[in-house]
């Protein structure tokens, strides 16, 4: 697996999937927050919905925070909040990051953790993708290269599951489904302690973090 940056190119699948949404419409809004330590994951959670609630009051729309769903019962969601818009939430080991957007988007926040690079193998055993596996064998540092999959995983499982397409579990998703081979978008930021994944059906999406971040569009290659 590599990763570039690209922009431009067909619009035809995203128009189709949401034609009455125009291009400017193609924006997700992410929040990225930090947590006291030792925070609860009931804590993270309703903290991820003070997030949506900002969110959706930047846009316009008054969500107040019990409105939200409850944590465990899918992807959050609000009677406030109008079609065509979406909320997606992601916490791990103290950050929560929330994203708003007028379509289907998955997220995915991953923490690196020392116990994980003793169990490598075995992790990397887990993945469906026999191509997918041996890249990241191959790669200068393996366990980046795994968290960069497992977050494309665990992405594209929630936006299959906010299409109403939820696979059977994230292993039943593929990598292959991402571009140019399929039909999915993805945009990865990765530091020495933390992955983030997005993954869209429009390759136009246009992504505004706070704080900023830097997301490239990521390539299958």
């Amino acid at each position: 697996m590599s990763c570039r940056c690209s922009d431009g190119g067909s619009r035809l699948a995203w128009r189709c999937r949401y034609p009455a949404l125009t291009e400017m419409a193609a924006r997700l809004d992410l929040h990225l927050a930090q947590a006291p330590a030792g925070s609860s994951g009931a804590y993270l959670s309703q903290l991820g919905r003070e997030l949506l609630s900002r969110l959706a009051a930047q846009h316009g729309f008054d969500c107040p925070l019990d409105g939200w769903s409850p944590r465990g019962s899918g992807p959050p969601k609000h009677p406030a909040l109008p079609s065509p818009w979406q909320a997606s939430l992601s916490h791990r080991d103290g950050r929560v990051i929330a994203g708003l957007a007028p379509l289907p988007i998955g997220i995915d926040l991953e923490h690196t953790r020392t116990r994980h690079a003793r169990r490598l193998a075995a992790l990397i055993d887990l993945l469906p993708e026999h191509e997918v596996r041996r890249s990241i064998l191959l790669a200068s540092d393996s366990q980046a290269a795994f968290y960069r999959a497992w977050t494309l995983h665990e992405a594209l499982y929630k936006l299959s599951s906010l299409q109403g397409e939820a696979p059977s579990s994230v292993f039943a998703t593929r990598l292959q489904r991402l571009a140019p081979r399929g039909d999915a978008h993805a945009w990865l930021w990765q530091t020495p302690n933390w992955t983030l994944a997005v993954t869209s059906f429009t390759e136009d999406l246009l992504i505004h973090t706070r704080p900023t971040l830097s997301l490239p569009k990521f390539i299958w290659a």
